[in-house]
């Protein structure tokens, strides 16, 4: 393979890394909207409860829906993870410091993010196990 369809074939990668990463930006705006309902619902949970003792838990049936994006969302950071490592063991060309940066940066990003998404899964959790009674 020459050097001309090496470099088709890197873009052609990054390509597809760049659809991931978009379509992980959209699993993050959903998780953001999900995250405001519950504590939307949190919140009027609480203030019927100061009412009156009898009030649905909303919080709970929304639960479950959020740690499934959270695991989702930690997938996608894990397959972007392993296709940063792939398109660097590909890039085998001359002056290629800064496209190995860069999928190293990348790699890193998602790294931290499924670092951020345990942290969401934790809150989610001590959420519903800290609402009042």
């Amino acid at each position: 393979m020459n050097a001309k369809q090496e470099r088709k074939l890197l873009v052609v990668g990054l390509e597809g890394l760049l659809r991931k990463q978009n379509k992980i930006v959209d699993g993050y705006r959903a998780l953001s909207e999900m995250l405001e309902k519950i504590n939307i619902i949190h919140s009027l949970k609480q203030t019927a409860q100061k009412g009156s003792g009898d009030c649905t838990n909303g919080v709970e049936m929304e639960r479950d829906t959020m740690l499934c994006w959270v695991e989702k969302l930690k997938m996608k950071e894990h397959a972007v993870v392993a296709d940063c490592r792939s398109l660097k063991s590909q890039a085998w060309w001359e002056n290629g410091d800064l496209l190995d940066a860069l999928l190293d940066a990348l790699a890193m990003d998602s790294e931290k993010h499924q670092r951020f998404l345990l942290a969401v899964e934790k809150t989610i959790e001590n959420l519903i196990m800290s609402r009042p009674q």
